[in-house]
């Protein structure tokens, strides 16, 4: 035992590690007083002997003297042992992420290599490792290969939330409710302009003339070969529609797994007007079937020597709707692989989202005959047919959406279905006024096809599906702000429309003043006449982010 202690205290390591331990004891009191030794010690002396020469000048004494100063700066100045150098390992720096200085504006889409690491400044041993950062990779700009320790945008590169976030920016922490009001930390808002064109309106033949020289009892019929239709007989409102539609929502947490949403848009009222003015030249009628007699027949609003006046025909047509919805992420995946325009490997990230919520969609549309008609005798007549059809739809939205993010681009896919109750409405109204030659007016409610016998308010419900799909294209502006243009088509399953519901067969006896009572049965009889409804264009837009 003896021998490993003198062993121990030979060795200079163990000589100076224990100087290091004893000191504190040596600077208080007890003080150690080393006399002479100081400045006459011999200097090829042993660390041993200078500590045993030490021990033996040990004095319990708290006052320092002259000679004890000395002793003391002496002792400090003594050299030191040798030291024994060994090599120990530096623990590395934790890698040190930065995003590519491609634009600092702008977030990408990018990936880290497994295995790779950024050193930035980092401090080994005493010295800094200095000098440009390792970068590179495809950024969908330029430069290919995917085995670059850039990231751009992808949640991995972020707050640790894999590749949900591509290339979404995250807030430090979630949003949480307040009693105070304020804005979510993250969120969303666009607005788009829309072009749409939605299937035409189907009507009957509505106005017709014939050339000059035609008799009476021709003039107008349908079924006559040198009648031709003025309006009618063939869909409206086949053309663009143009209008807006806002988006906005907010997520509810900073990984962007859970967001709620919603959007409205609607479609500006379309409007067409026509009209036809004659004083018998050319002839103009309005045709229908006569129940009566059972053929085709007509009635006048311009013949020579009979009757001349105006008919106008106006019409519209306005679709609206919106909806909220829970979406919640699925699933998502980034990597790389070859594109097929870029010709190389490029980085990738990819989200799927679920959707949940409530959709509601409008359509109101409305078709009006009203002629203005002057005779010998009795005098004036005003005519108005009025038939208006409305469509409310209320149901369960189920939506499915992916994104795909290459650099600044990134493509988005929704195929959306709605189920529910389609509130659909038909309202039928007419109005005459006759005034005789004395200046005396009769006022009625019914018109010529909008007859006593159909005039009210028609309502029922019915099961409806309306399906949508939507591709957009977006670019990254900067880190907030987007540009997009996309395509959006929708089917609506079971509508009522003006066109199928205004009559064509008729009985002239309930032409006001109507002959009472009736010689056969009150036509036109209501009933309601679906059809399917869809509607599909551009969307061009800004989204902002934050």
């Amino acid at each position: 035992m003896v021998t490993i202690v003198r062993n121990l205290l030979k060795s200079s390591s163990t000589r100076l590690l224990l100087a290091v331990l004893l000191f504190p004891l040596l600077a208080g009191s007890p003080r150690l007083t080393l006399g002479q030794e100081s400045s006459s010690y011999p200097k090829s002396s042993t660390r041993s002997s200078n500590v045993q020469h030490a021990r033996a000048s040990w004095s319990p004494t708290r006052a320092k003297s002259k000679t004890q100063t000395q002793s003391d700066a002496a002792f400090q100045h003594a050299p030191e042992p040798p030291k024994t150098v060994r090599h120990r390992k530096v623990a590395e720096p934790a890698p040190r992420k930065r995003t590519r200085r491609v634009d600092p504006n702008v977030q990408q889409a990018q990936h880290i290599a497994p295995g790779e690491v950024i050193y930035e400044g980092a401090v080994i041993d005493g010295g800094v490792i200095e000098g440009p950062i390792i970068d590179g990779g495809c950024d969908g700009l330029g430069s290919c290969g995917c085995d670059a320790v850039g990231c751009d945008a992808i949640g991995s590169c972020g707050p640790d939330c894999g590749c949900s976030m591509c290339g979404e920016i995250p807030s430090g922490r979630a949003w949480r409710p307040a009693l105070t009001l304020s804005l979510p930390q993250d969120g969303w808002v666009s607005l788009e302009a829309i072009h749409y064109w939605q299937d035409g309106m189907d009507l009957p033949p509505l106005l017709t003339t014939s050339p000059t020289g035609t008799a009476r009892a021709d003039a107008g019929i349908l079924t006559r070969p040198a009648t031709s239709t003025l309006f009618g007989g063939e869909p409206i409102f086949e053309d663009a529609f143009d209008g807006l539609r806002l988006r906005f929502g907010f997520w509810l947490d900073r990984c962007h797994t859970y967001g709620v949403g919603g959007e409205f848009f609607g479609l500006n009222r379309e409007d067409l007007r026509f009209t036809a003015t004659s004083t018998g030249d050319p002839i103009i009628a309005r045709p229908f079937f006569n129940t009566l007699t059972g053929l085709a027949d007509s009635e006048l609003v311009a013949f020579p020597g009979v009757v001349s006046g105006t008919a106008t025909i106006s019409a519209y047509s306005e679709l609206t709707g919106g909806s909220f919805y829970l979406r919640a992420l699925r699933c998502c995946d980034e990597g790389c692989r070859e594109w097929l325009f870029c010709g190389c490997n490029g980085h990738y990230c990819t989200r799927s989202e679920f959707r949940i919520g409530y959709r509601y969609l409008e359509l109101e549309e409305g078709v009006g005959i009203r002629e203005e008609l002057v005779v010998p005798d009795p005098g004036s007549f005003d005519i108005i047919d009025q038939f208006d059809t409305r469509n409310q739809f209320n149901g369960l939205d189920l939506a499915w959406s992916h994104r795909l993010v290459r650099g600044y681009w990134n493509l988005d896919g929704l195929v959306r279905i709605a189920v529910g109750n389609n509130n659909q409405t038909v309202t039928i109204s007419g109005s005459q006024e006759i005034t005789d030659a004395t200046g005396t007016t009769e006022t009625f409610d019914s018109g010529i096809l909008a007859a006593s016998s159909i005039v009210g308010t028609y309502e029922q419900d019915e099961f409806s599906v309306v399906p949508e799909i939507g591709v957009t294209l977006g670019y990254q502006l900067t880190n907030h702000l987007k540009a997009s243009v996309g395509y959006t088509g929708i089917y609506w399953s079971n509508v009522v429309r003006p066109g199928q519901h205004i009559p064509t067969m008729l009985n002239p006896e309930l032409i006001e003043p109507a002959i009472t009572p009736l010689t056969a049965d009150a036509m036109p009889q209501f009933a309601f006449d679906t059809t399917d409804y869809w509607v599909h264009g551009v969307t061009y837009g800004l989204e902002y982010r934050w």
